[in-house]
C-alpha cells in the first residue's frame, strides 16, 4: 500500500511539473523572426570588413549597426520600431514575386581599385533568398530587376530612418526621400 501511494504521489508530481512547464512555456514571449538581414562588406586594401547594415524582424523592429570602414571601428547599434505603414511596405517588398527569380550576384560593371561595398542580402521570410549586390561610389551599377531595386531603395530608407546616416554612397539607383 505504501509503495502504491509513493507511485501515485510521484505520478502527481510529474503531472504537476509538466503542467508548470507548459504554463511557463506559454507565458514566454516568442522571439520575433528575422525577415531580412543586410550585411555590408567594405572592401579596401585587400581587406573585407563586414558590418550589419540592417536587420528587420517580424515584430516590426529594425536594428542597424555602425558601418565599419576599419577593423577596429566601434559597433554602435541603433534600433527602432517601424510604423504600421513602414512595416506594410517592407512585407509588400519581401512578398514581391520578382524576388524569387533574382540572380545570386550583381557585380560592379567596371574595375575598382581602391574600395567598394557589397551588400549580402538575406531574405528569411516569406521566402529564403540570398543576393549579393556590389556598389562603388559613382559607378554605373548593373540595371537591377524592379523587385531588387525597390527592395534596395527601401533598405536605404529604413537604414536612414533608423540610423540617420547618409546613404548617398549607395544611392545610384533611387532617391531616398
Amino acid at each position: 500500500m505504501n509503495r502504491r501511494f509513493g507511485l501515485r504521489a510521484f505520478g502527481f508530481f510529474v503531472l504537476a511539473l509538466c503542467f508548470a512547464c507548459e504554463q511557463t512555456a506559454a507565458e514566454k514571449p516568442e522571439h520575433p523572426k528575422l525577415l531580412l538581414r543586410v550585411v555590408n562588406r567594405h572592401f579596401t586594401v585587400g581587406k573585407r570588413i563586414p558590418s550589419v547594415y540592417l536587420k528587420a524582424f517580424s515584430d516590426g523592429s529594425v536594428e542597424c549597426h555602425e558601418v565599419k570602414f576599419g577593423e577596429h571601428d566601434k559597433d554602435d547599434v541603433k534600433k527602432m520600431q517601424l510604423s504600421a505603414d513602414e512595416f506594410a511596405k517592407l512585407t509588400s517588398a519581401l512578398n514581391e514575386s520578382g524576388l524569387r527569380n533574382l540572380s545570386h550576384v550583381y557585380k560592379l560593371q567596371r574595375f575598382v581599385i581602391d574600395s567598394w561595398m557589397e551588400w549580402n542580402i538575406s531574405i528569411e521570410q516569406p521566402i529564403r533568398k540570398n543576393v549579393t549586390l556590389a556598389f562603388a561610389g559613382g559607378s554605373g551599377q548593373t540595371a537591377l530587376p524592379d523587385a531588387l531595386g525597390k527592395l534596395g531603395c527601401l533598405i536605404l530608407e529604413l537604414r536612414r530612418n533608423a540610423y540617420g546616416d547618409d546613404a548617398t554612397y549607395y544611392n545610384a539607383a533611387c532617391t531616398v526621400r
